[in-house]
């Protein structure tokens, strides 16, 4: 057994879905096993934790490990703010692998108003293989040798081309997916088992224990088993992988409760490909749905039938409409009795949609940071959808009001790897009707997140015969601290600091 005293422990009852605050608690090997210090005895190692904060581990709802560590360090392009520094920090790029790859890029942050453009790869880099991703994952940029090579379907949507119908080098949808999918065939499977090390170091580090790993373009079932494999044994994260396929039966055969994830049904709104009711206030369209309704539809269907969890990607209001439609005729309007089904992102919803989702028990894996980054009067949202609808985004609070499961979640690396950013966020929402308190935050990325991936009677919250997952805070953030300030000292897992 351990003792741990001197601290601020959250414990948390899911009955009344409220926190009681411990003075200390204790571990029988690998599980909470009490909150009364006292039922430890006096031979029992005792660790003083000074005053600090404890709460349960968080879950990462929505989490890209492979990319989290291929996208970081010199190979990031996130802090970029105008053309210039794009042109100086794709020069800089490591070739040295055979290939130049970037990602993170964001002119919706760029103080010039430039766009990114392919050019560049080709005045540094024309002789090799070369690919830069939007920071969202919805667009990239390829030199002229790498479109060439990668022979893409004339057919697919998304080829952008100039007025001479020359390719720019600028793929969306189908295209971009594809380009991206063939490109990074060329990773060695060294160099991603390292950046895959490299996320989950990182994971731990910002006190994210539960990972809901989004696994994406595997070729076979053995393919998909092995990646799984490789994430569980090396780290002592808890992985709870998302085949994003639409095929319910491959979670099964895997032992998996859930499917889907990256499941797209439409874009993302930084990329102008997020699907939408009304167009785009700053370009042409409103963007279009990947699926058919029949394709959901039976998607979902099998899902239902085999007992498996399914999940989709939806942020415009066109794409979170198809896919409730569907779920009303699936599930014949009431929630399913056995499965969680689940929603990722839900960012242009309105009120209706809003209440049919908590009607339906569907969750929502959703991304407080977006806020952060592109919501506000000015910003990204409001320059793409108009002041009115970037209003209504995200809206946290009127889902947990309806009675909606909230999810939290920060898909990086297109948002940093910290749910404590993404507590913050929740509690500083532009909007300030969209605010959730600390504790529901909190709740959001612990708890909540557990019952997704039905570990709720395990895991998520600080109770008696639970897994001793856990975090230490240098503050209290549920006592007046902001979010923003804290940070995290240690990470256990399973009882063991990690």
């Amino acid at each position: 057994m351990q003792r741990f005293v001197n601290c601020r422990a959250y414990a948390f009852d899911p009955a009344s879905r409220s926190y009681v605050r411990r003075d200390g608690f204790v571990l029988d090997g690998s599980r909470f096993a009490s909150f009364d210090v006292r039922e430890a005895g006096n031979d029992v190692a005792t660790v003083d934790l000074g005053g600090a904060t404890v709460v349960p581990a968080f879950a990462d709802c929505h989490v890209h490990l492979t990319d989290t560590g291929l996208k970081s360090g010199s190979r990031d392009l996130g802090e970029v703010r105008d053309a210039n520094g794009f042109a100086a920090r794709v020069r800089e790029l490591p070739a040295g692998e055979g290939f130049v790859y970037a990602a993170n890029y964001d002119e919706s942050l760029w103080r010039d108003g430039a766009v990114a453009g392919a050019e560049v790869l080709d005045r540094f880099f024309a002789d090799r293989p070369a690919m830069l991703v939007r920071v969202d994952g919805h667009s990239c940029l390829v030199n002229r040798k790498t479109f060439g090579e990668l022979g893409l379907d004339a057919a697919l949507s998304g080829i952008e081309r100039d007025p001479n119908g020359a390719p720019t080098g600028r793929l969306f949808a189908q295209a971009n997916f594809r380009a991206q999918a063939l490109f990074l065939e060329r990773i060695p499977e060294a160099l991603r088992r390292a950046a895959e090390r490299e996320a989950l170091a990182l994971a731990l580090a910002a006190g994210a224990v539960h990972l809901h790993a989004q696994l994406i373009g595997f070729a076979s079932r053995e393919a998909y088993a092995e990646e799984i494999r490789a994430l569980r044994a090396m780290s002592p994260a808890k992985i709870s992988p998302k085949i994003c396929e639409r095929d319910p039966a491959l979670a099964k055969s895997l032992g998996l409760p859930f499917v889907g994830g990256d499941v797209f049904l439409d874009g993302s709104i930084g990329s102008g490909t997020a699907a939408l009711r009304t167009p785009y206030c700053d370009r042409p369209g409103s963007g279009a749905l990947a699926l058919s309704d029949e394709e959901v539809r039976t998607y979902f269907g099998q899902a239902e039938a085999l007992g498996i969890s399914a999940g989709v990607h939806a942020i415009g209001d066109r794409a979170i409409e198809q896919c409730l439609a569907a779920w009303e005729e699936v599930l014949g309007g009431v929630p399913s009795a056995r499965n969680r089904h689940f929603i990722e992102h839900f960012e242009i919803a309105d009120a209706a949609q809003i209440a049919r989702a908590s009607k339906l028990g569907i969750y929502l894996s959703m991304q407080p940071q977006f806020d952060a980054i592109w919501g506000g009067a000015g910003n990204m949202y409001a320059t793409r959808l108009g002041g009115e609808r970037a209003r209504s985004m995200n809206a946290l609070r009127s889902a947990l009001d309806a009675g909606a499961v909230l999810c939290g979640g920060d898909d990086s690396p297109v948002c940093p790897l910290s749910p404590l950013a993404g507590m913050a966020a929740a509690c500083e929402h532009h909007e300030t009707s969209q605010r959730l308190t600390p504790l529901e935050a909190l709740t959001m990325y612990t708890y909540d997140a557990a019952r997704l991936v039905f570990a709720e009677t395990k895991t998520g919250a600080l109770a008696a015969g639970f897994d001793a997952d856990f975090v230490v805070l240098d503050r209290d953030p549920f006592d007046g601290a902001p979010f923003a300030q804290t940070r995290v000292l240690e990470t256990w897992v399973n009882g063991t600091r990690a």
